[in-house]
This record gives structure tokens, sequence and C-alpha cells, in this order.
């Protein structure tokens, strides 16, 4: 273990029924893994394909946000119960239900989307470091602050993954939600029209082309993502989190997912009022999208935009290495988590470093800089894409009884469930007819 590290205590149910107050420090003792993996989904890419659906469809994608928001609660919910219950995380029990080519082939998507995301992590940082630099009016001679800059942040990232045990980790990424509220300050500077974004919150708006439907799936996807499972079952591990303190932890979760679907309300809403209009010049990357608000909402919303991204990308730089290791050593049987150290898993910190230096090296690169934009939407998309087959087995593991006993899915919410892999999949089809049909010209 690492030093400082502490071996995982389960405190006792207290006995008879809890006070309100009891139920409160108990929920506060198991509060984090929740609120942190939902919350750091609004990383760069979320940020950029919100703030591109503003930007392009006004108000018309936010009636996707309250679907999108029961499908994540009810996701992390599910992911959650099972670590509560198994105290094995989620790679470890598709390997062992469904088998290691099943396991292999799931892993392997979940890696190649992740590395897009992770390089979209580092573009953000970028990205925001070009706003701030712009704004000032130092765009050509101060250029070169984000070769200094990406590098150190990263070393930063490693060095705190790599020698706090969990319990500061925590504390670290809890302190990071904090600067989400840039965003509902940012829209509120912009002076939108309330009545109409609440309105297309409840009111769904449908397109039928394949440019509103990759939207629609960036939206899923940069919301509901496998890493997110991954990463919350085993970190609710490392916390100790078990059947009989499971009923708060729930509430985290609840609130996580409740939190990061308000800031991207928030986002949508200060790009849709601000760029979706006439006479606004179309933005193609997440740089002019923070340059373009800070005439149009003022200098104090654009540099909010900017710092929020900047956090938020942070946030996504260490969280996503992290959760990609976690699920590929659970996969492949071998040890992992932060309260080992590197000669216990040497796995788990060689697969988060090779990420997290890649993607330093990647975004720095002068040629791939003006695909940034490009390439967050497109991991945003493949997330998407993936989300149907990964639901299928993780509906599996909450529906076998064998598995859960009494903690197993209930009925309804199972059928839901269900029901929304269907739909889910029947978006990705109609994606995939409506692209051949505009390719082929028909």
């Amino acid at each position: 273990m690492k030093p400082g590290a502490q071996e995982k205590v389960v405190k006792p149910e207290i006995s008879g029924n809890r006070t309100f107050v009891q139920k409160i420090f108990m929920i506060l003792a198991v509060m984090g893994p929740g609120l942190i993996t939902a919350t750091v989904d609004n990383d760069s890419g979320g940020i950029a394909t919100y703030s591109v659906a503003g930007a392009i469809y006004g108000f018309d994608l936010l009636w996707t946000l309250i679907p999108i928001t029961v499908l994540l609660i009810v996701t992390m919910e599910m992911s959650a119960r099972l670590g509560a219950v198994t105290g094995q995380g989620l790679a470890d029990l598709l390997r062992e239900r469904f088998g290691v080519k099943v396991t292999f082939w799931l892993l392997s998507l979940v890696f190649f989307a992740n590395f897009g995301t992770v390089l979209s992590e580092f573009s953000g940082i970028a990205s925001s470091i070009d706003i701030v630099i712009a704004a000032f009016g130092y765009k050509s001679s101060l250029s070169f602050l984000k070769y200094l800059i990406i590098p150190f942040l990263s070393y930063l990232i490693w060095k705190v993954i790599t020698e706090y045990d969990y319990k500061k980790i925590e504390k670290v990424f809890l302190f990071s939600v904090i600067f989400y509220m840039a965003y509902p300050i940012s829209a509120y500077l912009a002076k939108p029209d309330w009545e109409s974004a609440f309105k297309a919150l409840v009111v769904p708006v449908w397109r039928n082309d394949s440019a509103y439907l990759i939207m629609m799936i960036g939206v899923i996807g940069t919301t509901i993502t496998p890493w997110m499972q991954f990463y919350l079952q085993s970190t609710l591990i490392e916390k100790g989190v078990n059947t009989e303190n499971y009923s708060e932890a729930k509430w985290d979760v609840i609130l996580g997912s409740l939190t990061t679907d308000i800031i991207s309300f928030f986002i949508i809403v200060a790009c849709a009022v601000t760029l979706c209009k006439p006479g606004v010049s179309s933005v193609t990357t997440v740089s002019e999208i923070g340059m373009a608000l800070i005439p149009l909402a003022g200098s104090y919303s654009g540099f909010l935009f900017a710092f929020g991204l900047f956090n938020a990308s942070i946030f996504g730089a260490a969280v996503l290495p992290l959760s990609t290791s976690f699920a590929i050593c659970e996969g492949m049987g071998w040890e992992r988590g932060v309260n080992k150290t590197y000669e216990e898993a040497p796995f788990f910190y060689w697969i988060f470093s090779f990420l997290l230096i890649s993607g330093t090296i990647l975004a720095l690169l002068p040629w791939l800089q003006p695909f940034y934009l490009m390439i967050m939407r497109l991991s945003q998309v493949a997330q998407g894409l993936i989300l149907p087959p990964f639901l299928f087995y993780l509906v599996k593991l909450g529906d076998d009884r064998d598995l859960l006993g009494e903690y197993v899915n209930p009925r309804w919410l199972s059928f839901f469930s269900w029901f929304c892999v269907i739909i889910l999949t029947l978006i990705d089809v109609v994606l995939l007819f409506s692209s051949i049909k505009e390719f082929v010209g028909l």
C-alpha cells in the first residue's frame, strides 16, 4: 500500500432506525464516487458537444436531457448496486458471467473510445488557454504557453494519482466539482429567454436528418458512457461501500446524475442564446466558441467558459485514464487500485501513464490542432454508438437473481432498461441508414 493508505474498514450498520441527522451524516460519509463520476462526464468533449448543439440547433436538443438524466440515474444505480452487493468490479463480473471473448471485445471498444476522449481532454486544456490568450490580444506572442502548461499539468496529474491514496484523490476531485458553477453563471450573463429554454426542455423536437441524429447521439454519448460504469463501480469498492451503506450511496449517484445534466442545460443555453442567431458567424472549434462568447455575452462570460473548460479538461484528463486502467486490469484479472503501490499493480499504472503521456504529446502536435473539435465530437459519438451493446450486458447482470439475490432489478426497472436498450439501438440504426442514404445521394 502507498504511504498513508489505510485498509478498508466497513462500519457496522447502526442498530435500529437511523435518525434524520444520522442519515445525513451517512450520506456525506459515502459521498464522492457518484458525484465525481457523473460530474466529470461534463469533460472537454462534453462541453464541446453541448456547446455546438446550442450553437447550431439552439434550444432544440434541450428536451433530450430529461430522458438522458433518467437513463443516467438508472444505469449508474445499477452499476453501483452491482458493486455494493458483489464487491467486484464491472469487468470482473463481465468476464465471469459472459466469458473472456465478450469482455475482450467490450473492453477493446471502451479503450479506443476512451483514447479519443483522453486526447480531447488535453485538447480542451489547450483550447481554454487559447481563449484566454486571445481575449487579452496576445494570441501570437503567447501561444507557446500551452507547450509549457500542458506537460506540467500532465506531470501534476501523474504525481497525484501515483502518490496519493484514494481518500486524498477523492478530496481533490470533489474540490474540482465546485468550479462547474462557472457555466450557470456564464448562462445567466448571456441573458437568455428562460421561459423558452424551460419550454424546450419538455417539448421534443425531431429532425429527420443525419446531422441532427449525430448530434443527438453525441449528446447521449457524452452523458452516458461505458467508462462511467467501470469507474463508479471500482471507486465504490475502493471506498468500501457495501449493502449496509448502499442506500446512502444511492443518493450520491442520484445527486451526481442531476448535477451533470443541470450543468449541461446551462452550457447549451449559454451557447444557444449567443451563437445560434442571424449575423453570428458559425464556429468550428471549441476555442472559437469561447472567443465568440466574449463580445456577444460579455468578457466575464467568455472567461468563465474558458475557466470551466480548463477545470473540466484537467478533471477528465485524470479520471478517464484512471477509469480505463481499472476496466482493463479488472477484465484481465490484474491487481489494480490507487491504494496499491507500483510494485503491487504495475499494469494499472502502466496503462494510466501510457494514456496520460499519449494524450499530452498528441494534443501538442501542431498539425493535429485544427482537428480538436472533430476529435472531441467523434469521441462522444463513438461513446454513444458503443452504449447499446454495453447496456445489454449491464442489464443482464442487473437481472441476474443468482448474482444479486434480493437486490436484483425490480420488474419495472428491468422492463424500462430493456426498453432504453431497444430505443438506443434503433437510434443507431436510423443514423446508419441516414448516413448511407446521404452518402449514395438518395
